[in-house]
């Protein structure tokens, strides 16, 4: 569904530019804004323009908040009205058997079920926990190598010095609600004022901000952390904010430092910037070679990496995709990144990895590739050749995962009102393929209602030995698997619904494009920046 203004583009002429304009309405008909008819523009009193972000940021209309309703609920309503308008009528049934209620009954033989240990994170001291913001605020994260002092700089237009001070209250522990930083990175929090940099330009901040970096005095053998306080969203950002969002993170990474973006604006609006402060301790962790939670798994001598693409509207890049590779228990190695029509170079460093693993230790079983479409014999034949090149014989498993939510084949539970499956249950839909579903319901109970209604994501597996592909077990294994990596995300506390193999790939390939040379510093290729 599309939003259109009830102003026309004349009536709009004093607050939106016609470069703004992508389509408009005009006499019940839809027409690009650039190539309109002659009739159009000899009546531009009676074209109404199609809302769009770039309208929205030149009119300062605020971002519309998530939808939170139940998707399940509002879905089947939806298909109940289609059956009983279209398809539960006599004419209908006189062509084709009837559906009982419009809807299939799924055999309970194609039901599976994860493991209740998929569900279980192992946080701080060893203690185990299902919902991660439970185990950080009772264990604290699992690990973190404070070996190095660590001092935070704040980066801040100077009209937001409030929002500075109530953050920087929140990481000293003063404020309701939130612990600190310091019992996250098991250290002393410290702001070093001398670092600070505040600029004027709120429209253009970059060079005020370029310039202080360069004069920063910075120490070795310390880890520094650049807090930056935006003066705008990223949804709200004209251009030449949104520049500086990627120009500091690369400048800042170039320096070896990590950094974190925060609204200066959500900051100082928000009521429960407590639930902020846990999802930013958590990526810091993480940004710091720290690790939150991981998987309560045993170690397998296997080799998982992801690989996800993006397609950017604004910088015209078609895709750029990117690997990550990880331990089974969802230890992150190392990425790389490439455009999407280089199949040898990302065989090559997806090869470069099993080559690095297994010099230091040959016993490695079997390669999984998470990828985000059904892999083409093109790209799957350079990473078989190279394992053969490698005298690596090990099956390669190549699992398809949907990175868009399945809606063409959906599930409802209908022994709960909510109608949504609970976390952890699949379907088999024949052929290898399944449909998984990953959310905050676990045995029937919610954890937390905010997280949303996602549905579904469907999973393919193949693997080069046919027989292994056949495996039951196997094919169980591959499932669970997905499902704990979506467990794995350290952006915030949330459950995710893709995995962070795939996740983690998409991230990082929608930010490359707004790099210098498309290429991230090496600096940041074996760390979690980009959370």
């Amino acid at each position: 569904k599309s939003k259109v203004f009830k102003k026309s583009v004349l009536e709009l002429s004093d607050e939106v530019s016609p470069s703004a304009y992508k389509y408009i309405v005009f006499r019940n008909g839809l027409y690009t804004y650039r190539d309109r008819p002659q009739i159009v523009s000899d009546n531009l009193k009676e074209a109404y323009p199609v809302w769009n972000l770039d309208i929205r940021r030149e009119m300062n209309l605020p971002t519309p908040a998530p939808d939170r309703i139940n998707k399940y609920v509002k879905f089947k309503s939806e298909i109940d009205k289609f059956y009983s308008r279209f398809l539960n009528t006599p004419s209908f049934k006189e062509l084709f058997p009837p559906i009982e209620n419009g809807f299939a009954r799924v055999p309970e033989k194609t039901i599976g079920n994860v493991s209740d240990s998929s569900n279980s994170l192992i946080f701080g001291g060893g203690k185990p926990g299902v919902v991660p913001h439970l185990g950080l605020q009772n264990y604290g994260p699992n690990s973190f190598d404070n070996a190095a002092p660590i001092e935070f700089f704040y980066i801040f237009h100077s009209a937001d010095k409030d929002a500075v001070l109530k953050v920087h209250d929140f990481f000293k522990g003063d404020e309701i609600g939130f612990s600190g930083l310091s019992s996250f990175i098991k250290a002393p929090y410290h702001a070093n004022k001398n670092l600070k940099i505040e600029f004027v330009n709120k429209d253009k901040p970059w060079p005020e901000i370029y310039s202080a970096l360069n004069d920063l005095d910075l120490k070795d053998g310390v880890k520094y952390v650049a807090i930056y306080l935006s003066p705008v969203s990223k949804d709200n950002a004209n251009q030449f904010q949104k520049e500086t969002y990627f120009k500091l993170k690369e400048a800042l990474l170039k320096k070896e430092i990590v950094s974190q973006v925060i609204s200066a604006d959500k900051v100082r609006k928000s009521k429960t910037f407590q639930f902020s402060a846990m999802n930013i301790a958590t990526a810091l962790v993480a940004k710091l070679d720290g690790i939150p939670w991981k998987l309560n798994t045993a170690p397998k001598k296997e080799l998982i990496v992801g690989v996800g693409a993006f397609s950017n509207p604004e910088t015209k890049v078609r895709y750029i995709a990117s690997a990550f590779s990880f331990t089974n228990t969802g230890k992150f190695n190392r990425f790389d990144h490439f455009y999407a029509n280089q199949t040898r170079e990302l065989a090559g460093s997806i090869l470069a990895t099993v080559k690095e693993y297994t010099s230091l230790d040959p016993s490695l079983s079997r390669l999984i590739i998470h990828f985000y479409k059904t892999m083409s014999r093109e790209e799957l034949e350079p990473i078989e050749r190279g394992l053969i090149s490698l005298d690596v014989n090990i099956p390669v498993f190549i699992v398809t995962v949907n990175k868009t939510e399945s809606t063409d084949i959906v599930a409802f539970d209908t022994d709960c009102d909510s109608l949504m499956p609970d976390s952890g249950k699949f379907i088999n839909l024949g052929r290898n393929k399944y449909l998984l579903f990953n959310n905050s319901k676990y045995k029937g109970k919610y954890y937390s209602g905010s997280d949303g209604w996602p549905f579904p994501i469907k999973i393919q597996i193949y693997c080069s030995d046919y027989d292994l592909a056949q495996d039951f077990t196997i094919r169980k294994e591959l499932i669970e698997q997905v499902y704990q990596f979506s467990r794995m995300y350290w952006k915030s506390v949330r459950q995710q619904n893709l995995p962070v193999t795939l996740k983690y790939s998409q991230m990082v390939a929608e930010m490359l494009p707004y790099f210098s040379g498309n290429s991230i510093p090496d600096f940041g290729k074996d760390k979690l920046w980009f959370l």
